[in-house]
């Protein structure tokens, strides 16, 4: 486990709201991949995957999760939801961050992302579309994860000091952190 605390989960799961709480209590720069993705290249993840395709996003959002993991300023970073498809990415998970999967119930993520609208994975059956994916990334999430902690109650503020403590208890805090390895560089 690395200096990075990085959120990992579906689209829903709270991973931005939860990320800004706990960048703020752990005195971290906080990070969201796909907002960053999106400042960079000026335009919205949705228009980026309408224009370029979906494997063009993915190489990006993989070239930047590597870069911001092996970059000496520990964050708190929330990876978009198909981040963890990427081998690679995962690899530098494990070896560069402390992974919390932020899960919840298939009917709360549905409630949270509505009809998917701004959200380019999701077009036609929203909800049948979640499932699917859920499905498929449900390994990979718990793969990488040091952690996992249910989000589907409770409020952002308090889910994100529940993983704070978690965080804790594995003495990866601000003030027991470990260094960045090299095998993130």
């Amino acid at each position: 486990m690395g200096d990075h605390l990085c959120l990992v989960g579906m689209m829903g799961a709270g991973k931005s709201e939860v990320g800004r709480i706990l960048g703020k209590r752990a005195r971290r720069p906080f990070l969201d991949t796909d907002l960053e993705i999106a400042i960079r290249a000026g335009t919205s993840v949705a228009e980026m995957f309408e224009s370029r395709g979906e494997a063009s996003f993915r190489r990006i959002e993989s070239s930047l999760v590597c870069g911001l993991l092996a970059g000496p300023v520990p964050r708190v970073l929330a990876l978009g939801g198909g981040a963890v498809a990427d081998p690679i990415v995962r690899h530098r998970l494990r070896s560069c961050a402390t992974v919390v999967f932020l899960d919840a119930a298939p009917a709360v993520l549905e409630s949270r992302v509505g009809s998917g609208e701004g959200r380019p994975l999701l077009a036609g059956d929203a909800a049948a579309v979640l499932s699917r994916l859920r499905a498929a990334r449900l390994r990979s999430y718990r793969d990488v994860a040091d952690v996992t902690v249910d989000s589907s109650a409770g409020a952002p503020s308090v889910i994100a000091e529940t993983v704070f403590r978690k965080w804790q208890l594995l003495g990866r805090t601000a003030e027991g952190s470990t260094p960045i390895r090299d095998a993130c560089s």
